[in-house]
C-alpha cells in the first residue's frame, strides 16, 4: 500500500535529519531507528529493529532504574519530561558511553525520540569547568584583598579574603564605596590613587596604611585599570597584600604575580575573550598562552590580528564556524563548535570550542570562553574507524560464504553443499533457531575441514549467512 504524501514526506525528514531518531512500543522494543541513529549508536536499523531498547543503548547499571521508569510512565500515564530535552548516558554498539540529549513524546503504541550526541560537548564542558573552579578558588582562597570598583568609586566585586578583612559579604558590599569602611582621610588617599590609574590608563603599585582598631596595618597595593577593548577604563582592579611586617621583598612580590599567571596560563586549552562589533569587525581581546601550541601564535599576535586564527580554520569547517557565531550573537545561546584548523607548519588540529556571550551597551556581542585541542581524541576515533574498515573487509575476504538470503523453512543450497551430510540436522536446527529471530553460531563438519557458521536475523524476513573454515587453506 502506499503510504500517504504526509507520511512519505515524514518518513523523508526523519531519514535525512541529523538528530538520531528512534521509536520503542509498549513493550520497549525498537520499531524505528534513523540513519542518525545509525551512525550515533553503531546499530543498523535491520540490527536493531525488534530488539529491547533496554538490552542495546541502555548501561548495564541503568537498565533496571530505566525499566521501572518505563513501567510508570505505561501504568500510572507519567508525562513528567515528556517534551523536555533531558541529558543522560547511553552506550554505542562497541561498549564505549556516550553522553545524549533526549526529547520524548509519546507516540502511536509507544513513544519516540530525537536524540543529539553530547558527548564531546559533556567532556568540554567539564574541562571548562574544571578551569572556572580553578580560577574562582585562587580568587577565593588567596591571602590577597582583590576587588574591583567603577569610575565612581563604587564596588563591583570583592574577593573571600576582602570579606574576611572587613567583615562584610560580597552581595552587600556591591554598589557600596570605599568611604563605607574606612575613615574619609584613607578613603581619600585610596580615591586619589584610583583616579590616577583611571587617567594614566597604567598600573600603579604603592604602599598604603590602614587602622584597624589600635593597629596600623601596611598593604603593598596594585591598581590596576580595567578595559574595554577599545582601550577606554571603565574601571580599577585593587590587589591588596598585606604588608604589615615588611618582610615581603619585591622579588617574593614578583614570584606571587608570577604563579598566579602561571596557573592561569597552565589552564587546560585557551582561555580567550572575543568581541564581534555590530560593523562586523571581530578580534580577540584576551588570549592565554595555551594558543601557542593551539595554533603556533604568541598572545600578542592574536590581539592585534584575530584575522591570523580566522583564516586557519579549514575551507570545510568555515561554515559551520560562522554560522555558529552568528547563531549565539543573534540569540545569545552559549557557543559550541567544533572543527578543524590547519596551522602555519601545515598540520591539522582538531578543536572543540565553548563559551558565553553578553551583547555589551553599544551592540557588541563578547564572549568568554575556552578553546580545547582534541586532535589526539579525533585522531583516536580516525584509527578505530579504520581498524574496523579493515577488520570488515579481512572478515569479507576470510569467509567461504558470506550472504544474506530469504528467511525459507530450510537453509538454502549454497549452505548445505559445504555441510556434511551428518551435521546436516545440526545445520537445519541452526536454521530453526535463526527463524526464530535469533542470532546463532556453529561449529560443524565440513568437506574440506570443520566450518564456523554463524546465522543472523536481518530485518523481518531475512537472515545473513557468515562461513568460516577452521581447518587448512581457504
Amino acid at each position: 500500500m502506499t503510504a500517504p504524501p504526509a507520511a512519505g514526506l515524514r518518513d523523508r525528514a526523519v531519514d535525512a535529519s541529523a538528530l538520531a531518531y528512534l521509536q520503542v512500543d509498549r513493550t520497549g522494543v525498537i520499531r524505528d531507528w534513523n540513519p542518525a541513529a545509525e551512525k550515533l549508536f553503531g546499530w543498523t536499523r535491520d540490527e536493531i529493529v525488534g530488539r529491547r531498547l533496554t538490552d542495546t543503548i541502555i548501561p548495564p547499571a541503568l537498565r533496571s532504574a530505566h525499566s521501572a521508569g518505563f513501567a510508570r510512565r505505561l501504568v500510572g500515564g507519567d508525562s513528567g519530561g515528556l517534551g523536555h530535552p533531558i541529558e543522560v548516558p547511553a552506550l554505542h554498539r562497541d561498549g564505549a558511553e556516550l553522553r545524549i540529549s533526549m526529547t520524548v513524546d509519546a507516540a502511536e503504541d509507544g513513544f519516540a525520540a530525537f536524540v543529539s550526541d553530547q558527548t564531546d560537548g559533556h567532556r568540554a564542558q567539564q574541562e571548562l569547568q574544571r578551569s572556572n573552579t580553578l580560577i574562582s578558588a585562587i580568587l577565593q582562597h588567596t591571602t590577597a584583598m582583590i576587588s574591583a570598583k567603577d569610575l565612581d568609586g563604587r564596588y563591583l566585586f570583592v574577593n573571600g579574603e576582602y570579606e574576611r578583612i572587613f567583615q562584610v559579604t560580597a552581595a552587600d558590599m556591591v554598589g557600596r564605596a570605599e568611604a563605607d569602611l574606612v575613615s574619609a582621610s584613607v578613603a581619600a588617599v585610596g580615591r586619589a590613587n584610583d583616579d590616577e590609574v583611571i587617567t594614566s590608563g597604567t598600573a600603579k603599585t604603592v604602599l598604603e596604611e590602614v587602622p584597624f582598631g589600635d593597629e596600623i596595618r601596611q598593604y603593598v597595593v596594585t591598581r590596576v585599570p580595567l578595559t574595554d577593548p577599545d582601550g577606554s577604563v571603565y574601571g580599577v582592579c585593587t590587589i591588596a597584600i598585606d604588608d604589615t611586617q615588611r618582610r615581603r621583598s619585591a622579588d617574593v612580590i614578583a614570584a606571587g604575580e608570577q604563579r598566579f599567571w602561571t596557573t592561569v596560563n597552565n589552564a587546560p586549552g585557551m582561555l580567550y575573550q572575543f568581541r564581534a562589533e555590530p560593523t562586523g569587525e571581530a578580534s580577540f581581546t584576551f588570549v592565554s598562552d595555551g594558543c601557542r601550541e593551539i595554533f603556533q601564535l604568541d598572545p600578542d599576535q592574536i590581539v592585534d590580528s584575530a584575522g591570523q586564527v580566522l583564516d586557519m580554520i579549514a575551507d570545510e569547517d568555515k561554515d559551520a564556524f560562522a554560522a555558529s557565531v552568528a547563531a549565539s550573537a543573534l540569540t545569545l545561546e552559549p557557543w559550541d563548535w567544533r572543527g578543524s584548523v590547519i596551522r602555519p607548519d601545515g598540520t591539522r588540529r582538531w578543536l572543540c570550542g565553548m563559551s558565553r556571550p553578553h551583547r555589551k551597551a553599544d551592540g557588541a556581542v563578547v564572549w568568554d570562553g575556552m578553546l580545547l585541542d582534541r586532535t589526539a581524541e579525533r585522531s583516536t576515533e580516525l584509527d578505530l574507524e579504520a581498524v574496523r574498515s579493515d577488520l570488515a573487509d579481512l572478515v569479507d575476504r576470510l569467509a567461504v560464504l558470506s550472504a544474506t538470503v530469504p528467511a525459507g523453512p530450510g537453509p538454502v543450497a549454497e549452505l548445505t553443499h559445504l555441510v556434511t551430510e551428518k551435521d546436516q540436522e545440526a545445520l537445519f536446527d541452526m536454521w530453526r533457531t535463526a527463524l526464530r529471530r535469533e542470532r546463532v553460531d556453529g561449529v560443524l563438519a565440513g568437506h574440506e575441514g570443520r566450518l564456523l557458521v554463524r546465522l543472523r536475523p536481518r530485518g523481518a524476513d531475512e537472515i545473513g549467512i557468515s562461513c568460516f573454515r577452521l581447518d587448512g587453506a581457504a
